[in-house]
């Protein structure tokens, strides 16, 4: 089948960037983009008339926690552990984390993956959905949601895990562990490849630096390189990871990565905000520093900005990143999953910790999140609208309260869309969202079940929290209940 789409402004891609088309049109035969420019002639089965839109490759979301994302919230907001530096890895995450069952795990996925299509996000590097699922469900979850998505086993070797109070260490678990588990994640990898008619895009997924050891650092990577898939990792995102690094190897998580080969053009490292340089860290680069070395090895970044701005963080920057010549895709990795909000955040912060109006553009950001987000999954057909690309489009409203005055709509998509304008989303020619209502989805029941599973992890958080604290007390509510 073929379609076709009108719209008032369309971001074509020129073999080199992309550029504006006033008044045109995408045409879409079966999965892939057969046309894009001013006008079109011949037959279409289906116009859809975009007017008053913005048409866009479908965007591309980096990092992302399906299955329990959405648990934090409602909850994390506001609270942090002072003597973790504010992070609530290691004891409030956890707690969540430890409260929720495969059920819940499984509701969640279906509706992260549902607040990124409303979003305009076409395809996803999912992390963590294979361990808190398995594999059957989680290919169910994501073949019936139509999203396409980078997925893989979830692993390491070591267990990080607290030893006092406030003392976290690694602790390793040998390498016949490692072994069976890289093991497992390959052979999904190759399995799976190219399942879900394209839509699934194999990984492999070491969990953190702080769980994963050079010695599998280094299979990992040789595993990647045989098999043509991206890698994806946890690195420089809290400081007491920065600190164990240095403790542990005498070396910056990126300068670990860098030793072990991991740090290649295949590789999304999550967060990366904990870098020399950073000032919450007092650790001064040298030379080009931990942002030279990434560069110089053209792996990626994925700035996952809500959740650390949250905890009174950000990455120093968005811009200074992509002047040293390293590729920043954009991610959600926590509640809410909304590809705009982090593209907002994601140019806000930068401009903050720069101090300057001209840094995290909306240029940049847009870039981001299409061309440089397909560049961290190694894909040339994706974040582009181009003949011979894949059919992932996405197409906001420029014509409602959000969105006008619009005079510059990527401008007006960073700083003024709301998941609201999201009018259609199309992943492999198929559409997946329609007049802003998901094609697949009952938007209503699958919001009430979301509330019931959380209130009942709300209610078992004292079994898991290190100090026994209730929900409430843990997370006390933002206004007090009425009565004495």
């Amino acid at each position: 089948m073929s379609i076709g789409i009108r719209g008032n402004f369309v971001v074509g891609y020129d073999g080199a960037e992309h550029r504006m088309i006033r008044d045109g049109v995408v045409v879409v035969e079966g999965k892939r983009i057969k046309h894009v420019g001013k006008s079109y002639d011949d037959h279409v089965d289906r116009w859809i008339d975009a007017a008053g839109c913005l048409v866009t490759p479908g965007l591309i979301n980096t990092h992302l926690h399906a299955a329990t994302a959405p648990v934090d919230k409602s909850f994390l907001e506001d609270i942090g552990v002072r003597p973790l530096y504010g992070s609530n890895l290691g004891e409030n995450l956890d707690a969540l984390g430890d409260s929720i069952t495969a059920a819940d795990m499984e509701v969640y996925a279906r509706y992260s993956l549902a607040e990124c299509l409303k979003s305009g996000n076409t395809t996803v590097f999912e992390l963590g959905m294979i361990p808190a699922i398995g594999e059957e469900k989680t290919l169910r979850v994501i073949g019936d949601s139509g999203i396409r998505a980078c997925e893989g086993h979830v692993f390491g070797d070591g267990a990080f895990e607290r030893v006092d109070k406030y003392d976290f260490k690694t602790r390793w678990l040998g390498e016949e562990v490692g072994a069976e588990r890289l093991g497992n994640a390959v052979a999904f990898a190759e399995k799976y490849r190219g399942a879900l008619g394209g839509r699934l895009i194999t990984a492999l997924s070491p969990s953190s630096i702080l769980s994963s050891s050079i010695p599998l650092q280094r299979k990992i990577k040789a595993e990647a390189d045989r098999l043509d898939v991206p890698v994806s990792i946890h690195a420089g995102e809290w400081v007491l990871e920065f600190q164990n690094m240095l403790r542990m190897y005498g070396k910056t998580p990126i300068g670990v990565l860098a030793e072990s080969g991991l740090l290649s053009p295949r590789l999304t490292i999550g967060h990366c905000w904990a870098v020399s340089g950073h000032p919450l860290l007092a650790y001064p680069s040298t030379g080009a520093g931990d942002l030279g070395l990434i560069a110089a090895a053209g792996a990626t970044v994925s700035h996952d900005p809500v959740v650390f701005a949250k905890r009174g963080n950000r990455m120093h920057s968005h811009s200074a990143y992509l002047k040293a010549g390293v590729n920043v895709s954009i991610g959600t990795d926590t509640a809410p999953q909304d590809i705009l909000n982090e593209m907002r955040i994601a140019s806000y912060v930068s401009k903050l910790a720069d101090w300057d109006y001209a840094s995290g553009t909306s240029r940049e950001i847009f870039d981001s999140v299409t061309l440089r987000g397909a560049r961290a999954l190694g894909r040339k057909d994706l974040g582009r609208l181009a003949p011979g690309a894949l059919a992932d489009i996405t197409v906001i409203d420029m014509t409602t309260l959000n969105t006008v005055p619009c005079r510059d709509p990527i401008r007006n998509l960073v700083n003024s869309a709301q998941r609201g304008d999201v009018k259609y989303v199309m992943v492999d020619g198929e559409m997946l969202v329609e007049e802003g209502r998901l094609v697949k989805v009952d938007e209503r029941k699958l919001a009430e079940e979301v509330q019931r599973v959380t209130e009942a992890v709300w209610r078992k958080i004292p079994e898991h929290h290190p100090t026994k604290k209730t929900a409430d007390e843990v997370s006390p509510p933002s206004i007090r209940g009425w009565g004495p």
